[in-house]
């Protein structure tokens, strides 16, 4: 019996859109909660919604890069100064993606030692780190992207269904709270207005995926590969707001406990039989980021040199996480990450804004760039 094609069409793009949405929620699921607190408290929604917002106009310029730049570079009528700024965004993205990794596992080894050690080990975190993407890159040298998909879409699958459950027990705990008067919306910090954009801009890791389609090209066409970009964006979107919508209630800043370092803070306040399975998503969607901008970083590695090919860049991937993991504190690589994953936001609203004839879309990409270069020049630690 025939597969009617629009069926298929919707599992190809269910099955591209993994990379992108296992990247984009391991970017920041268990970092943007707390991070948000200490920022604007009771208003930490508004914050995960201009957060997305900010992301669905940056998701837009890379969709319009992917159809119009693309189909130029293949007609070969892109021009000089265009690709010498796509050339050096790859560059700059490739940087990005390794400083990501490196994070994804620091965050995951942090959530996998405070459970079993009180107060965590840093030394104990750095080799947890070091020998998890060692393992990614050694499956990538083997499978290459058929072996880390795979372990993706399982990774990403278990992520999912965990984060339903601590959701639900989210909202009944926000429902009781209410109802018996037990709930204290946290204070709004004061801070300068200008502070707050800026430790904003320093996470802007934590919406950071949907670009990976953009080198998922020898697997996917362009159509596939845009509308697979959107319904990332779109369930992503919809859980970022969600989760910290239900979180905010529940938040320690208006309470004896004071404001969270971790969503494990949270869930051992509220549910305690809850840690195992946080940290099991922590491990899992941590695990399942690193492998999808690890295929993204080989991907675009293989674009950028005919030498990087094979097990190269996979290689190079994994020796500079490890590098990185190893030696530099967590908050400061997602403040590093953040500007590097800006500068080439930036660079692709310039290249947007050279291929656009649409001068309301050449106005937007433009105050895009100018804003994705403040990001980069400015952005603030998130702890």
């Amino acid at each position: 019996m025939d597969i009617p094609q629009n069926h298929v069409r919707r599992r190809t793009v269910v099955a591209a859109a993994v990379t992108p949405l296992a990247s984009i929620l391991g970017s920041g699921l268990l970092i943007i909660v707390p991070v948000l607190e200490r920022t604007l408290g009771a208003l930490a929604v508004f914050g995960a919604i201009a957060i997305c917002a900010v992301a669905w106009m940056l998701g837009t310029v890379i969709r319009h890069n992917l159809i119009v730049v693309e189909a130029r570079q293949a007609a070969k009528t892109l021009d000089l100064a265009t690709a010498r700024l796509g050339r050096l965004a790859d560059a700059v993205i490739v940087i990005a993606y390794v400083i990501s990794v490196a994070l994804y596992v620091r965050i995951m080894a942090e959530y996998l030692v405070a459970f079993f050690i009180s107060g965590g080990s840093p030394a104990v975190e750095a080799l947890v780190a070091c020998v998890s993407i060692a393992v990614i890159i050694l499956i990538g040298m083997l499978r290459g992207f058929r072996g880390l998909d795979r372990l993706d879409r399982i990774a990403l699958s278990v992520v999912l269904v965990l984060t339903a459950v601590l959701g639900s027990v989210l909202i009944a705990s926000d429902v009781g709270g209410f109802a018996t008067g037990a709930v204290t919306v946290p204070p709004i910090p004061a801070l300068p207005i200008g502070q707050i954009f800026m430790v904003l801009g320093g996470i802007v890791i934590t919406v950071q995926g949907f670009e990976t389609v953009r080198y998922l090209g020898a697997d996917f066409d362009v159509a596939t590969r845009v509308r697979a970009s959107r319904l990332a964006q779109a369930i992503a979107s919809f859980i970022y707001i969600g989760f910290v919508a239900v979180a905010t209630p529940l938040m320690g800043l208006g309470t004896a406990a004071g404001a969270d370092t971790t969503l494990l803070d949270i869930t051992a306040r509220v549910a305690p039989w809850l840690a195992l399975p946080l940290v099991i998503s922590a491990v899992l969607s941590q695990f399942s980021a690193a492998i999808a901008d690890t295929e993204a970083a080989d991907g675009n590695l293989n674009g950028l040199n005919a030498w990087f090919h094979g097990r190269r860049p996979y290689l190079i991937t994994g020796l500079a996480a490890i590098a990185i993991a190893a030696t530099i504190p967590t908050l400061t690589i997602v403040a590093i990450a953040s500007r590097a994953f800006a500068a080439y936001y930036a660079l692709q609203c310039v290249i947007a804004l050279r291929t656009s004839r649409r001068w309301p879309h050449r106005v937007g990409f433009g105050i895009l760039a100018l804003a994705m270069l403040a990001v980069t020049l400015f952005a603030l630690p998130a702890g």
